[in-house]
């Protein structure tokens, strides 16, 4: 099958799954031609889907924007499925849209002349595809997700900056991609929550380590102290809402936050009672306050912070 519609709302899914079909069909050394449906009409591309490339023996048409016209110009679309019931095994026609009206009798038509792929826009399953061939743990899966789940061109740069990092024995390690990976411009945030999970988890090694990155940021400890306490005052109010069975999409309207950050908070309820998270935004406010009232040395902020694992 030489002929696919794409589906996705999403730009970079596309272009990377188009360059997967290239690879895939064997026409890497293809002439590529590019229609943007919203500014060409159809009949320029099967134009060029019938006529004979004199420069390559094979070629790549692509139509971007695709769409099921209307009534009066059903004939186009009419043309496309002759052209599709016997097309031409030197051209590799791929077509894209963001949806289409299924139930329409000639969207079926043409459905069934073409390999349908809806792509899904959820980040974990862009980084599961993109390493299928690779050995990576669930802690560099999440790591991927926690920095790049709202960017997905990011995080498909970055995945194919792994894979050519690891490709020798195609296992990812993670201390190896925390380092090469590159750092978003919400990363104190993550990093504020997972040392939330570091001591939610009693990981003193991980806590210090995530504390360390931090003042790698030139971050203040007090600054810290208060990126701890803005995680820990929505952990209490996220634990409250999760008690009235909201979503993550309410919650995070209710609380003015992101979703995902919900999603990642939801994860650390479970650890904590109410009393004990009030317990330690207390404790914080008291280390902030002597730290800037000058009674507190920054350098005893760590050592203060993991008096809160206990083992």
């Amino acid at each position: 099958m030489l002929n696919y519609l794409i589906m996705s709302d999403s730009i970079s899914l596309i272009n990377h799954k188009i360059e997967e079909l290239v690879k895939k069909e064997n026409f890497q050394d293809s002439l590529i031609t590019t229609y943007d449906l919203d500014e060409k009409d159809l009949n320029d591309l099967l134009e060029d889907v019938d006529t004979i490339s004199f420069l390559t023996p094979k070629k790549v048409i692509i139509g971007r924007n695709f769409k099921v016209l209307e009534k009066d110009e059903e004939e186009k679309i009419v043309r496309l499925i002759k052209y599709l019931e016997n097309p031409q095994d030197t051209v590799l026609l791929i077509l894209t849209c963001s949806k289409l009206d299924e139930r329409r009798k000639i969207t079926k038509d043409l459905l069934k002349q073409v390999k349908p792929i809806k792509l899904e826009e959820s980040s974990i399953n862009i980084i599961k595809d993109k390493f299928k061939d690779y050995k990576i743990d669930n802690k560099t899966i999440n790591l991927l997700d926690n920095y790049y789940h709202d960017d997905l061109e990011r995080l498909i740069r970055e995945c194919d900056k792994l894979k050519l990092a690891f490709i020798n024995d195609k296992n990812v390690v993670y201390s190896k991609a925390f380092d090469l990976l590159l750092k978003p411009n919400n990363n104190q945030d993550n990093l504020s929550f997972d040392l939330v999970r570091a001591i939610s988890l009693k990981d003193k090694k991980q806590a210090i380590t995530i504390y360390n990155d931090l003042l790698s940021y030139n971050i203040e400890s007090y600054a810290i102290m208060g990126l701890l306490e803005s995680q820990y005052r929505l952990l209490y109010q996220v634990k409250i809402l999760s008690k009235n069975n909201l979503n993550n999409y309410d919650i995070g309207k209710i609380l003015d936050v992101h979703p995902f950050r919900v999603k990642k908070t939801l994860e650390l309820i479970r650890y904590y009672s109410l009393k004990e998270i009030r317990k330690i935004i207390k404790d914080l406010a008291k280390i902030d306050f002597n730290i800037k009232s000058g009674a507190l040395d920054n350098s005893l902020v760590l050592e203060l912070l993991l008096l809160n694992i206990k083992e």
